[in-house]
């Protein structure tokens, strides 16, 4: 599963929140709570935290291993 993010500047967190979004849409509360292990980051905070090309890239490939064990591996 690919998270797309656009490149525009966008409000502080607005994209670690979108991948949190994407996760509990697609897996449901487990997943969410999954990414906030994962990360350390629950959904609360991401909307204080800069979304920093680090945090973004940490968030993408948490979300995609959540995603990965339960439907399986993505081609991305």
């Amino acid at each position: 599963m690919e998270f797309p993010l656009s490149n525009a500047e966008e409000a502080v967190g607005e994209k670690l929140v979108c991948i949190y979004e994407l996760v509990t849409e697609k897996i449901g509360l487990k997943g969410r709570l999954e990414l906030a292990v994962k990360t350390g980051i629950s959904m609360s905070q991401a909307v204080e935290v800069d979304d920093s090309d680090e945090l973004i890239q940490k968030f993408k490939h948490a979300a995609n291993a959540i995603y990965d064990a339960y439907y399986g591996k993505t081609t991305s």
